[in-house]
């Protein structure tokens, strides 16, 4: 097996020094990256690039309770030694993937902040995509870079960062996800405001968030399922084979150090702070031309707050059973 670029060419130009203007550039060296300009630097930690860089002391003891749980426990699990094409199958079934693939279009370069061990940035350098993963797990890194080399997946990267300091440009990627990440920073609203300035102006940002009203019955769960087991999470009754993938389900969903919950009309707050125009919803608000457009990245209603209101109501019947995640999509403004 050829060793691979830990960066694909279109993604190392992106990234800077930890800590220092967007003017430095960084140099791939045996087992480091140094910067061009200064000459620090950045020994890879556990075979992988690291440039994190600490944020203030503020929130220091939630970011080391969870960095320390997915050290533990890496989320999302493979399914045993799961090769790209079963990976890639599993996402073209699932229809948010699938959606979100197509969406993304061709040849865009795409930022996946906390990305966990690396599948959906596998799965979405499809389509001649060039996608950097970034999380704060070593372990989670781990895996993905050994999916990656074991496939041969070159235009996927992937590097440990703080997502308060993220060692990127700004004005940079096509598209900025964050999926089921920023509820377990210790200040969402900030964490959203640092990955937006990486989209480019124009460029499409993603949050994914823990819906309230809808995880109450996680939570819910959570306080019955050590005596009822785990059979009582939908997930697991119903879709998961591999028997650690479960494990790893099971303590991401109900075990976790720190969560918080959101609002659509939060996020929408959160947009207008950072002049983000707001595209669509997944799940679609209701009673809204979200529910019929066609592509995830489309123009659409954000409805009335009575609409909104109602629509995390009725996710307590649907999205509630598989941790109440939603989505909210919209464009960075030029």
């Amino acid at each position: 097996m050829s060793a691979l670029a830990p960066f694909s060419p279109r993604i190392l130009p992106l990234l800077k020094a930890p800590g220092k203007s967007d003017d430095t550039h960084l140099v791939v060296e045996d087992g480091a990256l140094r910067c061009a300009e200064t000459g620090e630097r950045f020994e890879y930690l556990r075979g992988i690039p690291s440039l994190y860089h600490p944020s203030p002391e503020e929130g220091a003891d939630v970011t080391a309770r969870i960095r320390s749980f997915y050290e533990e426990t890496p989320f999302p699990s493979y399914e045993g030694l799961e090769e790209f094409g079963e990976l890639v199958a599993k996402g073209q079934s699932n229809p948010f993937s699938r959606n979100l693939l197509e969406a993304v279009g061709y040849n865009k370069t795409v930022l996946e902040c906390g990305c966990g061990t690396g599948q959906l940035s596998h799965f979405l350098q499809l389509n001649n995509n060039h996608t950097l993963g970034i999380d704060l797990s070593l372990a989670s890194l781990g895996l993905a870079v050994e999916h990656k080399t074991r496939n041969q997946l070159t235009r996927a990267s992937f590097c440990q960062m703080n997502i308060f300091e993220l060692a990127i440009k700004d004005n940079s990627f096509d598209v900025v996800i964050s999926h089921g990440v920023l509820h377990h920073t210790f200040d969402a609203r900030r964490a959203f405001g640092n990955i937006v300035k990486k989209a480019k102006p124009g460029g499409i940002v993603m949050v994914g968030l823990y819906n309230k009203p809808s995880r109450f019955p996680t939570w819910l769960r959570s306080k019955l399922i050590r005596v009822l087991g785990p059979k009582i999470d939908y997930v697991v009754r119903n879709r998961i084979r591999d028997a650690r993938k479960a494990d790893v389900w099971i303590k991401d969903q109900y075990f976790n150090p720190h969560e918080t919950w959101h609002s659509i009309d939060e996020v929408l707050g959160w947009f207008d702070e950072n002049d983000i125009e707001f595209l669509n919803c997944s799940p679609a608000i209701l009673d809204t031309d979200g529910e019929s457009a066609p592509g995830l990245f489309d123009k659409t209603s954000p409805g009335n707050a009575y609409q909104r209101a109602v629509t995390q109501l009725s996710w307590l019947a649907t999205i509630a059973r598989e941790g109440a995640l939603f989505d909210v999509i919209g464009r960075r403004r030029a």
